[in-house]
């Protein structure tokens, strides 16, 4: 079994509905934002709220799949790529908007690791956060169900689901997280970050992949 704690300042989720909090980005670019941005944006801002500079991991299963089929249909029509679309297209974009619009230098990460995307990103964190413990870290996981013409997969989100938890050696509680080999036959229905979620709102839950078996406490 391997396991850590992460020290917790504050979480922030968003579940995709209501206004997304970016008074904080440019307008012309804050109109060219997908849903899965503005969620990730918006819980990063709330989390780093009081934090000058703030080191940024950033993790998603499927992060911008939605506007890659849409350049891969332009392709497939012999139609010119947008750059705007493309740059906005990468995994890291979420990061480096972030980054501009805070004017913070301080290092940026993006992860995915398939269905186990958020648990992966939150070892990322925590490994980052050890190295410099005063430093700030905001950790934020995004999603969206897989558009057409993949679907969405099993472990998706049902819409798009942002989390973000603000990370500091001096924080009072503590996220407890394991993981080890699981037995889960096939694949799970359910959103890994929701279990975390449901720790950080009830105290512990667990999640188990046909891979591992993780679980998380709230101390």
């Amino acid at each position: 079994m391997i396991s850590w704690d992460v020290p917790i300042v504050r979480w922030v989720q968003w579940p995709g509905i209501g206004a997304a909090e970016l008074g904080f980005i440019e307008p012309l670019l804050r109109r060219r934002l997908s849903s899965l941005a503005r969620g990730a944006l918006h819980v990063a801002n709330a989390c780093a709220q009081g934090c000058p500079s703030a080191t940024f991991v950033f993790a998603s299963r499927h992060g911008e799949l939605t506007r890659t089929v849409e350049l891969l249909r332009s392709l497939a029509h012999d139609e010119e790529l947008s750059p705007t679309l493309f740059s906005l297209s990468v995994l890291n974009a979420a990061a480096g908007i972030f980054s501009i619009a805070r004017g913070d230098r301080a290092p940026a990460t993006a992860i995915a690791a398939g269905v186990e995307s958020f648990g992966y990103g939150l070892l990322e964190a925590h490994l980052r956060a050890r190295k410099s413990p005063a430093k700030p870290l905001v950790y934020v996981y995004a999603d969206a169900p897989a558009p057409d013409p993949i679907g969405p997969q099993s472990g998706d989100p049902q819409a798009v689901f942002a989390l973000g938890l603000l990370i500091q050696g001096d924080a009072s509680s503590r996220l407890h997280t394991a993981f080890r080999p699981g037995t889960m036959v096939g694949t799970p229905a359910t959103l890994q970050a929701n279990a975390c979620l449901r720790a950080l709102e009830r105290g512990s839950a667990d999640w188990t992949s046909d891979r591992h078996h993780w679980c998380w406490n709230l101390r």
